[in-house]
Formats: C-alpha cells, structure tokens, sequence
C-alpha cells in the first residue's frame, strides 16, 4: 500500500498556545531590573505565493507521487525574542528564540513550526577574546518524506525546500579563543555540525520512489595564525583537522565516512576604507574509510573556500560577493558531493525609509563519482523595504529558481535528469513590528 501523508504533529491548538505563550516570552523584559540585561522582541507576518511547493516541473505517472507544479499561499509567522546580559568583561551570554510557525493553504502536509534558538557566550580579559556560539533548530513537520514516480526524480541536491519542512533536529557550534600578541594573533578553533531527520525511512514498490533522509555531522578544530600587516587587516595561516559522518540507510551504515587534514590561506580586514573582506580557503585532504564502492577514489585532494567580499562605493550603496564550496555527505543517498555556492548581492539606500536589493546565485551540487550528478540552481532575486520608524517594516521580496541537470541520461549511473529540473518562483510581503 501506498503511505498516505500524515499530517504534522502539530494540531491548530497547539499553534495557538505556542503563539501566546512566545507573546507573554515578549512582554516579559520589559519588567527586567537589571541594567546590564537588553533584550529586542519583534513579530514578523509574511504572506508568500509558492508556484511549485514540491519542486515538480514533471507529472508523475501514477498516483500516490508528488503532483507537478502545485502552487500555494503560505502564511509564516515569526515571533522573536533576544536577550544579552553582559556580566563583567569577561563573560557575557546572548539568548535569542524564534520559531517559524508556516502553513500552507492549499498543500497541508507542508506544514510545520521551526523552533529556531542560539545561546552564545563571550568576554574578554586583557589580550584574550573568546567565543562560543551555538544554533539549535528542531522542526516539527511531517515525519515522511516526499514519493516521486517515473518520469519523476528526486529534485536537483536532495530539494532542500522539502527537506528542511520535515521532522528534524540541526546543530551548529563553534569555538575561537583569540590571543594578541603584538602584531600577531593565535587563534584556536574547533565546530561541529549535526543533522539528525526525524523522519521514517522505508522502500515502497516501484514505480513510486521514496526519499529517504540519511543523518550526517561533521567535527573539527585546528588553529588559526594572523599577522597584522596595516589597518587592522590580517594576514591569516590556518589548518583544521576533522572528521565527518553519515549514518544508517535503511539499516545499513554508510561507507562515506572521512577524515580530513585542510591548510587555510586568507585574509581579513579592511585593507581600504570601501572593502571588507573576510576570506580562507585552501586545500583538503581527505580519506574515507574501507568499504566504499568499485570507482570511488578513497583518497583525495580536494578544496574548502569560505570569502566574503563587500565593496562600499559610497554611504548608500553595498556589493557583496560570496564563494563558497566544502565537501559533505548526501542527505538523500549513501554519497558524498560537493556544496559550491556563488553569489552577488547589491543593497541600495534611496533615504530613510526606502531601500532596494538584487542579487543572484549559483548553487551546484557536484558528486562525486561513481555517482553521476551535476546540478545548477541560478536565482535572481530582488527586494523592496519601507522602514516607516524603528518600530515597524516592510519588504516586498521575490526570488526564481532555473535547474539545470548536467548530466547526460545516456552516462551509466546518471537517473532521470528531466525530472530532477524543476523551476519555481517565490514572492513575499512581509511585515514586522518591533518592540
């Protein structure tokens, strides 16, 4: 029999006392004695039209499957709620809680509330600073995930749109301790990533095709050394030693897990005054343990990038350029990929109230072999905000997806290349109160 979706855990009642309880969470500060403790509430209410909410350009060939270009309202409602105490110098704590409360109109099984937190901790004392962040994400969705049929295909990298709707838990941490020593810097470094889905995995008989999600981390540390060569800009030498996972599918552990030893390059700081750059990359070397399939190669060079660059022409304008690329394993099959994103994003400030952006990125998903998928995502995007005082807001946002699958039907090992392409546009009114 075919699954049927069920729907998320979260009934209607449980979104509204969620609702009033993050409100009474906003209200809460204000009573707060404590001069050295800021707190920042807002409540943000966005209406978003979505023309393909599974990622589905191509009509399945039975039922039970997706349904190509299914369109619907979304209506998100974000409250959010920071705090900081800053204790002394040397330690202060920031707290900051916002879920995403998201329904979809006229696909329900979408669904979900995104509990979103970050705790992060600092100080400094004489020529120390130090800083340990954390992100915490626990989505509340459907606990299945998404059936395709021939001619259909799982979207181009995973569909991450569908993935992040799921069941799930995520987090992001890190650590810098930053000693100065004249014009020199010692930098200590460890972080860790963590995705653990929630959802069920199974098989269901051909021709449906079910996308099983697969649990993944990736921890490492090393040491940064910085040297000051004018303007507070730094020239940086770094290197990272890690270890990165991926879990059971449908019981059977994956073979693709590696270590890695990585030398970094980069610079940081503010070498003019209309530059900003905050750069490092470098090569990898990476091996992945015994057990991996006939064509794969277990040892590799390889490369992680991480720049960002913003020119400044003048006070009312920003370019930012951005690079990306790092190897993880697959979220959807026992597989590693490379994660490559470019993109450039133009700000302009017309006054007080008005300011406008556009941007575009190309996102890739290159795997490695024997797996045979290349994906491209282009997105132009542009944006509209009207700040009407510090305590009420607008932005009009739209942004459109193109895939682009390079990898030839005919090449062994490649899968449907059609039905992984997918187009979808995305625009958004969203209006936000701060208290």
């Amino acid at each position: 029999m075919t699954p049927k979706y069920s729907l998320p855990p979260s009934s209607p009642t449980h979104r509204r006392r969620l609702i009033l309880f993050v409100m009474a969470l906003l209200a809460g500060p204000a009573l707060a004695a404590n001069t050295n403790l800021t707190w920042k509430a807002d409540l943000t209410l966005k209406g978003t039209y979505d023309d393909n909410v599974y990622l589905q350009d191509t009509a399945p060939g039975v039922p039970g499957a997706m349904p190509a270009r299914k369109g619907s309202w979304v209506t998100t409602i974000t409250p959010h709620l920071a705090l900081t105490d800053r204790v002394c110098s040397g330690f202060n704590a920031s707290l900051s809680y916002a879920p995403d409360i998201v329904t979809y109109h006229n696909a329900p099984s979408e669904d979900y509330i995104a509990h979103r937190a970050g705790v992060t901790l600092g100080g400094k004392a004489d020529r120390l600073v130090w800083e340990q962040a954390n992100t915490f994400t626990y989505i509340d969705g459907n606990n299945l995930g998404p059936i395709f049929a021939r001619p259909q295909d799982v979207p181009a990298v995973g569909g991450i749109p569908l993935r992040d709707r799921r069941d799930a838990f995520i987090y992001r941490g890190g650590l810098k301790l930053t000693y100065t020593l004249d014009r020199f810097f010692l930098r200590p470094v460890a972080s860790a990533y963590v995705h653990d889905f929630k959802t069920l995995q199974q098989t269901l008989v051909a021709p449906l095709v079910y996308e099983n999600y697969i649990d993944r981390q990736d921890v490492n540390g090393g040491l940064d050394i910085g040297y000051d060569v004018g303007n507070k800009t730094f020239l940086i030498l770094g290197y990272r030693y890690g270890q990165q996972d991926q879990y059971k599918l449908l019981g059977v552990d994956s073979p693709y897990d590696s270590s890695y030893h990585r030398i970094l390059f980069g610079v940081e700081g503010s070498p003019v005054p209309w530059l900003k750059l905050a750069a490092l990359g470098g090569p990898e070397i990476r091996t992945w343990a015994r057990g991996t399939p006939t064509g794969f190669d277990r040892n590799r060079q390889l490369y992680w990038v991480d720049a960002t660059a913003t020119l400044l022409p003048d006070k009312n304008d920003a370019l930012t350029l951005l690079f990306r690329r790092f190897e993880q394993p697959a979220f959807s099959s026992q597989s590693v990929y490379e994660d490559i994103t470019y993109s450039a994003t133009w700000k302009h400030k017309f006054n007080d109230h008005w300011a406008a952006s556009a941007g575009f990125q190309l996102y890739i998903g290159d795997w490695q072999e024997p797996v045979n998928r290349d994906d491209w995502i282009y997105t132009p995007s542009a944006g509209l905000t009207y700040t009407c005082n510090k305590h009420l807001s607008a932005e009009l946002s739209w942004s459109y997806d193109l895939v682009d699958n390079k990898t030839s039907t005919s090449a062994p090992g490649a899968t449907f290349a059609d039905g992984r392409e997918f187009s979808r546009n995305l625009a958004s009114l969203a209006v936000t109160c701060s208290f």
